[in-house]
């Protein structure tokens, strides 16, 4: 009997632990879950907070207003694309205005609409007369003779050009058959310029980690700027030559944030832009070495991260590693080797797919069009660049001209102020970082150790770094090699550099507010709310100082290729439309008559005289004016020719200059 109550009492007493063991699991769980809803929140607020921290406004989520409204994210990404649209539409209407006021062409300007528009092709007669149509039509496309694309490409491969650009000036004038107009070169530019401005914002965007803000300043200091205006006047390809350089700037750089490379998502179209690029400007190839070059390399360092290995190929080689670590630490360094050595060839085999779609790509862009190979290796252009290049001698003189040009019309003169700021700011967070760190922490948070000491592959965290770093040295080979091999033509040689001016604003102002950030952070500590107000700052004093260099340059007149000193010129000739006119070209160079086009446009007809024939004008017309208009090329016999002239008209007494340009001088006989 007592041994049966000693067993309930047994019984009782294990009952109550087992209640109480209940008790305390049910607390503990309720304090774990307590803990991880409070944890995730933390987390939840930190991240929002680093979030609106990294894009510099705050993250627009549904939230309610005192007035009891919503404020969406939908409603925060239609106010940013109103702002961009406001911006763009406003550069638009600038760059009109500025349109407006272009009187007179480049030389080149003109060759770009007769060898776009050609009907029999320009020819210089000696003492004939060459009637208004017949000379004017070579700028326009006649009625019945639009979308000749096959006789655009044919004129480009007598020349130095591929034909991707005159493809698109061609379309615009067989859109208005019989109209030479400045409107239809500068509205060709201005579509090349929306599509710059979309693609450098989202360059931006994504180099400076999603931040709309610097995104918009960059538009906006590029836009305004008067050498960026300057190259939508200049009707040539530099402005499309942009788009493309911005395209292939902005798949790398989406390649490597994202970590993909895949063939639909990056190849494929890098293949399109590679192809367009090649075909609209030879500088082209350039850009895309340099990118490519720093690309491989960024994807073949061990800093690069741990890549795409196939997801399954990925856990099972997790799994077998921490099998291994567990058994046998030796056995895991072993497997770490051998997993890299398979990264690595991962990596070179990407590396060769990426190789294949470029010479692809560039292949079938000479197959379309042959004549590019004469262009780059014999043309006078080519063999020009590559003895230029080759030279050592003139590598100092040309980069002085090429920074100095951008430094003027770029950054207002101030360019070396700013790399100061960013050589200053940049060592103040050096020696902030040096003071400051502590070693160990540093080593465990950059993951270059473990905790036991053991040296293992770094993980990128973030690519902000990498797309900077592959950007500056494509832009720096960039300029560097067209430094070497361009033409040296005073302002106008800007063209050339013009399709990475872009770019270089954009590395100014991401490491001025990139280093200015994370000097503030320093002081800041966790104050949020001064961290951001610092940041907001920066950017807004980043805006005002780039804008002020606009207006000063836009006021000074750097806004180039307008020639609005012509405008009385081409008013001269209207004037005298119905006056004989000698055209006195240098036999040696007759294509410079074409630098004159748009005043020789306004009179009825020409009478061309080589300058190299001494014998006297017998032509009724001429030895029977009182009064006659002579252009006459400046060459050594101009002033033999012009008393020729003289000599074949009795009532002729003498001349005096009007005016002179490009190589001509216009005179007045009476």
């Amino acid at each position: 009997m007592g041994k049966t109550e000693r067993t309930g009492k047994g019984n009782g007493n294990t009952d109550k632990r087992n209640t109480d063991k209940r008790n305390a699991n049910k607390r503990d769980a309720d304090k774990r879950n307590t803990d991880k809803r409070d944890a995730d929140k933390r987390n939840m607020d930190k991240n929002n907070t680093d979030k609106r921290d990294m894009s510099g406004h705050l993250s627009v989520r549904n939230t309610i207003g005192r007035n009891g409204g919503t404020r969406t994210e939908g409603s925060g990404r239609w106010m940013w694309t109103a702002a961009f649209v406001l911006l763009l539409v406003v550069q638009i209407l600038l760059m009109i205005y500025y349109g407006s006021k272009k009187t007179g062409f480049h030389e080149d300007e003109y060759y770009s609409f007769y060898s776009t528009n050609r009907t029999a092709g320009l020819y210089e007669p000696d003492r004939e007369w060459v009637d208004r149509d017949s000379f004017r039509n070579e700028f326009v496309v006649l009625p019945g003779e639009g979308f000749r694309y096959g006789l655009v490409a044919t004129v480009q491969s007598w020349d130095v050009h591929p034909p991707f650009f005159y493809f698109i000036l061609h379309t615009a004038c067989s859109l208005f058959p019989g109209v030479f107009s400045k409107w239809m070169g500068i509205g060709v530019n201005l579509v090349a310029f929306a599509l710059n401005f979309g693609l450098l914002s989202w360059l931006a965007y994504m180099v400076t980690g999603r931040n709309k803000w610097l995104a918009f300043v960059t538009a906006a200091v590029h836009g305004f700027n008067p050498v960026i205006i300057s190259g939508v006047m200049f009707i040539r390809m530099y402005e499309w030559l942009t788009v493309f350089v911005l395209l292939c700037a902005c798949l790398h750089v989406r390649a490597v944030m994202r970590k993909n490379t895949k063939f639909r998502s990056f190849l494929l179209p890098l293949m399109a832009v590679n192809y367009l690029g090649f075909l609209t400007q030879y500088y082209y190839i350039i850009f895309l070495f340099f990118m490519a070059a720093g690309f491989c390399l960024w994807n073949l360092l061990p800093c690069a991260g741990k890549r795409k290995l196939k997801k399954e190929e990925n856990k099972e080689a997790n799994k077998e590693a921490n099998k291994e670590k567990e058994k046998n630490k030796e056995m895991e360094k072993e497997k770490g080797y051998v997993l890299r050595k398979e990264l690595l060839r991962n990596r070179i085999r990407e590396c060769v797919k990426y190789g294949c779609a470029c010479g692809v790509s560039l292949a079938l862009a000479v197959i379309s069009y042959p004549a590019s190979l004469s262009h780059i290796f014999r043309g006078y252009r080519g063999t020009g660049a590559v003895s230029e290049f080759l030279d050592a001698a003139n590598t100092g003189e040309r980069l002085v001209f090429f920074a100095g040009l951008m430094n003027e019309y770029l950054f207002d003169g101030y360019f070396w102020l700013w790399f100061l700021l960013i050589a200053l700011l940049g060592g103040a967070v050096f020696l902030k970082l040096r003071m400051g760190k502590r070693r160990e922490d540093s080593a465990a948070s950059s993951g270059l150790y473990s905790p036991a000491g053991e040296k293992r592959m770094p993980e990128r965290k973030e690519e902000g770094p990498a797309v900077f770093f592959i950007l500056l040295f494509a832009v720096c080979g960039y300029f560097f090699t067209v430094a070497k091999t361009a033409l040296l033509l005073y302002e106008t040689s800007n063209r050339y550099q013009l399709p990475v001016y872009g770019i270089i604003m954009l590395l100014v102002i991401t490491a001025v507010y990139g280093l200015w950030k994370k000097l503030a952070g320093f002081y800041c500590g966790e104050n949020v709310l001064r961290m951001k107000r610092l940041s907001a700052a920066g950017g807004a004093v980043l805006l005002f100082l780039f804008l002020i260099g606009d207006v000063d340059e836009i006021i000074s007149g750097k806004i180039i290729f307008l020639y609005e000193e012509e405008k009385e010129d081409v008013a001269y000739a209207r004037e005298h439309a119905k006056m004989p006119v000698i055209v006195l070209y240098n036999d040696a160079t007759p294509y410079h008559v074409w630098w004159r086009s748009q005043e020789l446009m306004e009179y009825d007809r020409l009478y061309f005289v080589s300058e190299g024939n001494k014998e006297q004008i017998t032509d009724e017309v001429i030895c029977g004016s009182n009064k006659v208009i002579v252009y006459a090329a400046d060459y050594d016999t101009q002033e033999e020719s012009l008393n020729m002239i003289l000599g074949s008209n009795p009532e002729l007494t003498g001349y005096r200059l009007i005016s002179q340009k490009s190589l001509w001088s216009v005179y007045e006989f009476d």
